[in-house]
């Protein structure tokens, strides 16, 4: 062999270490880039199962719950049959008969009296209404209408209405 021949097989052999450097750093940063892979599916793994054992915990609390809950509602029926089937007994004597009849007749009063209060504030009103109208009518206040005009006016303004509502409800539909 001569000299250019070992240098070109030198050459080579460098170009070749080289390679297998280039090789060696992408398989390492690949296997890197596995181990950081790995430990991220670890921690989710991880996670995954606290989460699940919390899932579990929650599961059995609220299976006690329910069971409470369904305890308290057959209590409740039950307490409200013994209740419906309890017999009440009641006996009023002669002084609790004339007790319950004094009390009924104060509220009567009190009742007769609030009645009669209103009364005078519902006439007070009226003839505070009958002496502004009296006002009106003797200064020629207000407006007014003979009995056939109005049933004119009040006529038209109902054609008037309903010509309206026609219109809008065609419009409307179509």
């Amino acid at each position: 062999m001569n000299n250019k021949d070992k240098y070109k097989e030198l050459v080579q052999s460098i170009k070749d270490d080289e390679e297998m450097v280039k090789e060696q750093n992408r398989f390492d940063a690949t296997l890197e880039q596995t181990k950081e892979t790995h430990a991220l599916l670890q921690k989710s793994l991880d996670v995954t199962k606290e989460a699940n054992d919390n899932n579990t915990a929650i599961q059995k609390g609220l299976n006690a719950a329910t069971k409470s809950a369904d305890n308290i509602i057959t209590r409740i029926c039950a307490a409200i049959v013994k209740a419906e089937n309890t017999p009440i007994k009641a006996n009023l004597d002669e002084k609790s008969i004339q007790q319950l009849k004094e009390l009924h007749d104060k509220w009567l009063e009190q009742e007769k009296q609030m009645l009669a209060d209103c009364f005078k504030q519902q006439e007070v009103l009226w003839q505070k209404q009958s002496h502004r109208l009296t006002d009106i009518v003797r200064n020629n206040e207000g407006v007014w209408l003979s009995q056939r005009l109005f049933y004119i006016v009040s006529i038209i303004s109902l054609l008037s209405i309903i010509t309206i509502i026609i219109e809008i409800f065609t419009y409307v539909c179509l």
